[in-house]
């Protein structure tokens, strides 16, 4: 399960407010109070969140990156444990994108728990805060006529999906379907064209040659993006991993130049 939300609050106060647990129930309707060994999270921390009823649960910190705001914990939900990342992105035009996915647990296990992490996320990237908002490209899908009403079936709309790259991120939204990597993940990238209509009008796709997933509302051209580390979004428990992504964006190859060069440029 990959959920995201976009408000007006900077990064750096999303982040802030991410690592400092006594500012969660001030974002998080679902979450009472919080009692951390430490006022800033760190890798190796511990705690407890407090929900409604006096129910708790435990958690421990696994990791913190703040070159990328990037942080994960594992939650101990009864005897089982449920590890969460979290990822900080800048927004097109300012403001912030707040992303959490749940790994190793089965998503349908985690659909009641959607609403209240919906809402913590919408909580947590509200409140303008004036700062000057960082470079984000957007790159739009090209949706060809044949593939907009199997598209639209499965809620894959012009409106639902787009391609964000900041300084750190690459961020695609496929309609429910959503890719998240740092940049320094990419490790190339190729043009390729010529698609079965079948293997790409509706969803996101599935190649059983290679795993590689395909965002392609067109079956005209498109850029393979292959990664360092594979990446999930059709399984977000992180089982089935993708090594590449098919993305039919518009102008492939300036997108592909754009992406390899920046990256570089950045040290990636």
């Amino acid at each position: 399960m990959i959920l995201d939300a976009r408000g007006p609050a900077s990064p750096d106060e999303v982040w802030r407010r991410y690592l400092t647990p006594a500012t969660w129930p001030h974002w998080a309707p679902h979450i009472a109070a919080t009692a951390s060994d430490t006022d800033v999270l760190g890798v190796g921390g511990t705690g407890r969140v407090y929900g409604p009823g006096g129910v708790s649960v435990r958690f421990r910190v696994d990791r913190v990156d703040p070159r990328l705001r990037s942080w994960a914990w594992t939650v101990q939900v009864g005897p089982v444990p449920v590890r969460l990342s979290h990822d900080v992105l800048p927004a097109p035009g300012g403001g912030s994108r707040a992303t959490m996915r749940a790994e190793g647990v089965p998503g349908l296990a985690l659909q009641p728990y959607r609403p209240f992490a919906l809402a913590a996320l919408r909580g947590l990237v509200t409140g303008a805060v004036a700062t000057a908002a960082e470079h984000v490209q957007t790159h739009p899908f090209v949706f060809a006529p044949s593939h907009v009403v199997p598209g639209r079936l499965v809620g894959v709309t012009p409106r639902t999906s787009t391609i964000e790259l900041g300084p750190s991120w690459l961020y695609v939204a496929y309609g429910p379907w959503r890719l998240v990597t740092p940049r320094t993940n990419v490790a190339s990238t190729h043009l390729t064209g010529d698609y079965s209509w079948l293997k790409t009008a509706g969803p996101a796709h599935l190649s059983f040659a290679d795993h590689g997933v395909s965002f392609t509302p067109n079956a005209d051209a498109g850029v393979c993006v292959r990664f360092h580390e594979p990446v999930a979004v059709l399984d977000p428990t992180g089982v089935l991993v993708h090594p590449a992504a098919t993305l039919g964006v518009r102008d492939p190859d300036a997108f592909a130049r754009t992406l390899v060069d920046e990256k570089r440029g950045a040290g990636g």
